[in-house]
C-alpha cells in the first residue's frame, strides 16, 4: 500500500507531467477556478517548482477565491488543510509540503491581495431582509487559517503582522452582521478570540439603544478585552441605561410606537400607549442591559448598580435586576460599596424581595466583615430582616460561635418575631452537626442550656433544632409541655402569627391553630413535626 507521501508524490507527477505538456499563464489559471477538474490542475501549479512564483501565487489566490462546490468552498482547505484528492488519496494542503523558502515567497505573494479584498466595504444589509453574501469571507478565512496553522506557514513577521491588522479591522466592521453570517469557515467570535484583545478594541462604540447583539459585543469585551477596553464599554453601559430611562427616550419612542400604531391601525389610549412604551423599555434593561452588566461589571456599572438598587424611587423588579447584576463584582475592599449594600439592607422602605436580592450579595462578603454588619441589622423594625440576616449569619459560623448569635435574638416576647425564625434557626443547627471536627463543642450540646433559659428568642430557637426530627427524641422535648413562657406577639402588619396545623378527631385536614406559649409551640408544633426513625 502507497504512503500518503507516495501518493502526494505521485499525484503530483501526474498532474504536474500533464501540465508541462503545455505553456501554463494567468489565463488558465482563472479557467482551472470553475472547471472539474480545475482545483487539481491548481493545486499542482503550488506545488510544482519549476512555475514561476507570481503563477504559483495566482494559482493559490484562485484557490481561495474559488466558487463553492457542492455547497462548500475548498479552497482553504486545499491550501492549508488535510482533503481527500479526485483518487482518494489522503493529501495535505498544498503550502504545507513546499520548502520554507517557496512556502515564505507564496505567503508573502497572497497577503497583499488578502489584505485588499479583506478592506473592500461589506454589502449593505437592509433591516428584515437576510444578510446578504459577504465578498470578503473567503479572504478572511485564508488569513485565518494561514496564521492559525501549526507548523507556522506565515514566517515573515511584516507579513503576520499585516495579516493580523486586517483581521483585526475586518472584524470589527459591520460587526453585528458579520457575527451572524453563517457564509464562513471561521466566525468572527472564534477570529477575534485568536486575535485577543485588539480585536474588540474598538467594540465599546457598539454599543447603543439599537445595538442588535449587545450580549456578544459584551461577552468577547468580557473575555479578551484589555483593562481600558472593559472600561469604556462598562461606561457605555451606563450611559445606555441612563438613555433608556431618560425622559427624551420615553418621549422618542412614544412617538415611534404612535406612529406604529397608527399605521397598523391599532387604537391604544394614552395609558396603553404608555404602557407599550414601558414595556419596551423593561426589556431592553431586563434582557439586554443588566445581563450585559452582570457578565462585564467594572467600576461604572458597579456604581451604577448599587446607585441604582439604594433608590427607592425605581421600579422594584429593576432594583432586584440591578442586585442580580452585581453578582461577583462588589469589591470587598471598598468599603463605600459595602456600605451601600448594608444601607439597602437596613432601610426600612426597601420591599422584602430587592432586600432578598441584596443579603445575596452580602453573603458574598467575608465572614470578618460581614457577620458583625448583620448583627447589627436584627434590631430592625421588621421581624424578616433579623430572620434574612441571621439566616446568612448561620451559614458562617460554627457550635462555638452561636451564644454569640443567641445574644443578639429577641431577648423579650415584646419583640416581634416569626414562627419562620425557630423553624429556619433549628434547620441550621442540625446542619452543623455535620461540620469538620475542629475539638470545639458539639451543637447540641451548645443548645441545651437554652431549653430552659429566660431569653424568649434563643429559647425558641434552640427548640427549633428538633423541628422535623426525630421520633427518639421526642422525650426529650416533651420536658418542655408545660412551659408557660408567652411567645412573641405580632402586630396586624408584622405578618409572624404564631400558628401551626393541628389533628383534630373525626376530621381528615388539620386545622390551623395559634399558639401562645411555649408549651403550646412545642405539643402542638415541634413534637407534631418529628416523624423521622
Amino acid at each position: 500500500m502507497k504512503t500518503v507521501r507516495g501518493a502526494v508524490a505521485l499525484v503530483a507527477l501526474t498532474a504536474s507531467s500533464q501540465l508541462l505538456g503545455c505553456r501554463v499563464d494567468e489565463n488558465d489559471i482563472k479557467r482551472w477556478e470553475t472547471t472539474v477538474h480545475g482545483p487539481t490542475k491548481l493545486v499542482a501549479v503550488i506545488e510544482h517548482d519549476k512555475y514561476a512564483m507570481p503563477l504559483r501565487t495566482d494559482a493559490a489566490m484562485t484557490l481561495v477565491a474559488m466558487p463553492q462546490r457542492a455547497g462548500t468552498r475548498r479552497g482553504v482547505q486545499l491550501l492549508t488543510g488535510e482533503y481527500t484528492d479526485d483518487d482518494g488519496n489522503a493529501r495535505q494542503g498544498a503550502l504545507i509540503g513546499l520548502s520554507p523558502e517557496a512556502r515564505k515567497q507564496i505567503v508573502n505573494g497572497m497577503a497583499p491581495e488578502l489584505i485588499k479584498q479583506m478592506q473592500a466595504p461589506p454589502p449593505a444589509h437592509k433591516d428584515g431582509e437576510p444578510i446578504p453574501a459577504d465578498p470578503s469571507v473567503p479572504y478572511k478565512d485564508a488569513a485565518y487559517a494561514l496564521l492559525i496553522h501549526e507548523p507556522a506557514l506565515v514566517t515573515d513577521q511584516k507579513t503576520h503582522d499585516d495579516l493580523v491588522g486586517a483581521l483585526v479591522t475586518w472584524s470589527q466592521t459591520n460587526f453585528e452582521d458579520r457575527i451572524d453570517n453563517p457564509g464562513q469557515q471561521f466566525g468572527v467570535e472564534q477570529t477575534m478570540r485568536y486575535l485577543g484583545a485588539s480585536s474588540v478594541k474598538g467594540l465599546p462604540t457598539l454599543i447603543n439603544e439599537n445595538t442588535y447583539r449587545l450580549d456578544r459585543v459584551v461577552g468577547l469585551i468580557a473575555d479578551i478585552g484589555d483593562a481600558d477596553t472593559k472600561a469604556k464599554a462598562s461606561q457605555a453601559l451606563v450611559d445606555l441605561a441612563t438613555k433608556l430611562e431618560s425622559k427624551d427616550w420615553v418621549d422618542a419612542t412614544t412617538k415611534m410606537v404612535d406612529q406604529h400604531n397608527k399605521d397598523a391601525k391599532v387604537t391604544a389610549n394614552a395609558q396603553q400607549l404608555a404602557q407599550q412604551v414601558s414595556k419596551m423599555q423593561d426589556s431592553k434593561l431586563s434582557q439586554d442591559v443588566f445581563p450585559a452588566m452582570k457578565r462585564l461589571g467594572g467600576k461604572p456599572v458597579i456604581t451604577y448598580l448599587l446607585n441604582y438598587a439604594s433608590n427607592a424611587q425605581n421600579n422594584k423588579d429593576r432594583r432586584k435586576l440591578a442586585l442580580a447584576a452585581l453578582e461577583g463584582h462588589v469589591d470587598k475592599g471598598n468599603q463605600a460599596e459595602v456600605d451601600k449594600l448594608f444601607s439597602i439592607a437596613k432601610d426600612d422602605s426597601t420591599p422584602d424581595e430587592v432586600r432578598d436580592l441584596d443579603f445575596m450579595r452580602l453573603g458574598e462578603l467575608p465572614r470578618e466583615m460581614l457577620v458583625p454588619r448583620l448583627y447589627s441589622s436584627f434590631d430592625n423594625k421588621k421581624w424578616k430582616v433579623r430572620w434574612v440576616a441571621a439566616s446568612l449569619v448561620l451559614k458562617t459560623i460554627q457550635p462555638k460561635d452561636v451564644p454569640e448569635f443567641m445574644s443578639h435574638l429577641p431577648q423579650s416576647p415584646a419583640t416581634p418575631m416569626g414562627i419562620s425564625e425557630p423553624v429556619g434557626y433549628g434547620a441550621a443547627f442540625v446542619k452543623m452537626e455535620s461540620l469538620p471536627a475542629s475539638g470545639g463543642p458539639k451543637i447540641r450540646d451548645v443548645l441545651t442550656p437554652y431549653f430552659t433559659g429566660k431569653a424568649i428568642g434563643p429559647k425558641v430557637a434552640a427548640l427549633g433544632y428538633f423541628w422535623d426530627g426525630k421520633k427518639k427524641d421526642i422525650p426529650a422535648v416533651q420536658a418542655y409541655a408545660n412551659d408557660s413562657s408567652p411567645l412573641p406577639k405580632c402586630g396586624k402588619d408584622d405578618e409572624c402569627g404564631w400558628e401551626c396545623g393541628v389533628a383534630v378527631p373525626g376530621k381528615p385536614d388539620r386545622e390551623n391553630k395559634v399558639v401562645t406559649t411555649v408549651g403550646e409551640f412545642v405539643t402542638s408544633c415541634v413534637i407534631p413535626s418529628m416523624d423521622h426513625e
